[in-house]
């Protein structure tokens, strides 16, 4: 993975055969970040992706071997118990212009992988939600707006 610092964060770019989650992992402990957005591009192979069902409150889980163009991907990046962990959504597009979307949970690199990522000031977390069972994302310092219906 090569980066480079710019005025919105940084510039990343990952390598074919570079797992993207694993990446994003390492590129957050090099960088020393507190919380980050991100989008990107670029191509992806084996991959896995979830959805989140809410009457059951588990991920049903999916794997693709194929080659796939990155036709968006994005998420954010925070701590949880010192380590950093990716929350990214893709949308992937195949040989046929099919599209295919979701969670993911892993896929290397199989051309390129271009990202802007946006570095924030504050930390980011997840907390465990009682309601639904999933880590909802936190930051420091937080206003609570209630909106009534």
């Amino acid at each position: 993975m090569y980066y480079s610092k710019c005025n919105f964060g940084y510039v990343v770019r990952a390598e074919i055969g570079e797992e993207i989650q694993e990446a994003l992992r390492q590129f957050a402990d090099a960088v020393k970040l507190k919380g980050a957005f991100y989008q990107g591009i670029g191509a992806l192979t084996q991959v896995e992706l979830a959805y989140f069902r809410t009457d059951t409150k588990m991920y049903d889980r999916r794997f693709f071997d194929d080659e796939y163009e990155l036709v968006s991907f994005s998420g954010n990046l925070c701590s949880i118990d010192g380590a950093f962990l990716p929350h990214s959504h893709v949308t992937l597009g195949d040989r046929n212009y099919q599209t295919i979307s979701g969670h993911l949970v892993r896929g290397t690199v199989s051309v390129t992988l271009e990202l802007l990522v946006f570095i924030l000031d504050i930390p980011l977390s997840r907390k465990e939600d009682p309601i639904m069972k999933y880590k909802g994302l936190i930051s420091a310092n937080r206003t609570h707006l209630k909106i009534d219906n």
